[in-house]
């Protein structure tokens, strides 16, 4: 027997299926990830339509849920965000894409993350709101998601001494991706260490872990920390996380900033 349910969502992929209907993947806020397929979709349904069924819209479902189906059945759609700014700059699709592709790899079915939900909103919001978007709210993103799913960077205190990571470093920080560790340059780490962050990529990544995000889209860098930033996240999330091989999305974001 089906239990109605209602969630608050936001769309990770929606595909077409058959003439009329659609198959959607949405990150709800009580439930995790679900798949939903929206019959009739081209036609309106209670609530909207299936204009704002698309990548990034935030929208109020209601849905038949059955727990031995593996797609729920869509009784009311009612758009609440489409997100309509960002999909105007090519910088923020590829952002909020590389946003939804790293939710899609990293979460499980009916695992919910209400704290994830939330920072996703606050991404898609910010991408919305600023003129120049830059990389940075991709990287609070990515340091706000490894904190929920158990692998948060520890960027506070030198993993070797106990002493607090301030600046000023007389050299570049070294790091452990294993354990997500941080090695003051005048440490003795007690053991190999994975590389080296300069002493301006660190402090922008400590930086980002204690801000919002709308100071983190209001911050710029250099071609050469945001080259460094990025290659590292990339390297520690491929540690912990299903995103083997560089996400597509990302690919589009460097060619971007580059026309």
């Amino acid at each position: 027997m089906s239990t109605l349910i209602r969630e608050r969502g936001i769309i990770l992929r929606s595909i077409r299926h058959g003439e009329t209907s659609a198959i959607l993947t949405v990150f709800t806020r009580g439930r995790g990830r679900i798949g939903i397929i929206a019959k009739g979709a081209r036609r309106a349904l209670k609530g909207g339509t299936a204009l704002g069924m698309e990548v990034f819209t935030e929208a109020d479902l209601v849905f038949y849920y059955r727990s031995t189906r593996d797609l729920q059945l869509l009784k009311e759609f009612a758009l609440v965000d489409a997100h309509l700014r960002l999909r105007d700059s090519l910088p923020g699709v590829t952002i909020g894409s590389a946003v939804v592709e790293l939710l899609a790899r990293c979460l499980r079915d009916e695992d919910a993350h209400p704290a994830l939900f939330d920072v996703t909103r606050q991404i898609l919001r910010t991408l919305d709101a600023v003129d120049v978007v830059s990389p940075a709210p991709l990287w609070k993103f990515e340091l706000d998601l490894l904190k929920e799913l158990g692998f948060e960077l520890q960027l506070t205190a030198c993993a070797a001494t106990g002493r607090p990571l301030t600046p000023p470093f007389s050299a570049p920080i070294r790091f452990r991706l294993q354990d997500g560790l941080f090695f003051s340059p005048d440490s003795a780490p007690g053991g190999p260490v994975d590389g080296k962050l300069s002493v301006a990529a660190f402090a922008v990544l400590a930086q980002l872990s204690r801000a919002s995000f709308e100071f983190a889209g209001k911050l710029t860098s250099s071609e050469s920390v945001a080259a460094e930033l990025t290659r590292f996240l990339q390297r520690y999330l491929e540690s912990h996380l299903p995103v083997r091989g560089r996400l597509r999305s990302l690919e589009a974001l460097r060619w971007s900033y580059h026309t």
